[in-house]
């Protein structure tokens, strides 16, 4: 059954340009082709190709180039898509070769529950054959699993408002 993924813009007059994002120096060189894992620098587990065959057949997937160019093109995209569709796993890790810098910048991502940020977070790192705690990891109330070269972290709403006040 297809499922329906919305990809929309919702602020168009930006601060940040295309320019901007696209001169990010990245340690990190993606090919989705290479037996390597470009976080690890291991070789993928064939536990990684099973659940990418899955992945592959998840909605958001089609849309994985047109996302990039919207976060590419615009400060602040809205997502819109059905429960199980792959918004919250599958969005984050596109994003991260674009994006992230290992130790120096991270993804955030927010969960409104305790739970949810620390299942998610184990469930992305199966997805990226790292080590939980270490390339992903999530941020609680009085737990910590992150690293500082940690470049993929789920928190709670809570946790993003503290760092966001002791990081302005």
């Amino acid at each position: 059954m297809k499922r329906k993924l919305d990809v929309s813009s919702i602020y168009s007059n930006n601060t940040t340009n295309a320019s901007d994002i696209s001169s990010i120096s990245t340690n990190i060189t993606y090919n989705s082709n290479s037996p390597i894992n470009p976080w690890t620098g291991q070789i993928y587990s064939t536990k990684y190709y099973d659940i990418l065959k899955k992945r592959q057949q998840l909605p958001v997937y089609e849309f994985k180039e047109e996302l990039e160019a919207k976060v590419r093109d615009n400060q602040t995209i809205v997502v819109e898509g059905e429960t199980g569709s792959g918004k919250t796993t599958q969005i984050p890790q596109f994003l991260l070769p674009m994006l992230a810098v290992k130790g120096r910048k991270a993804i955030a991502c927010t969960q409104p529950r305790r739970v949810a940020a620390m299942s998610i977070a184990k469930r992305v790192a199966e997805e990226m054959d790292v080590i939980m705690g270490e390339q992903v990891g999530y941020t609680i109330r009085f737990e910590d699993c992150t690293t500082p070269d940690t470049i993929l972290r789920f928190m709670t709403d809570g946790m993003l408002l503290r760092e966001a006040m002791h990081d302005p």
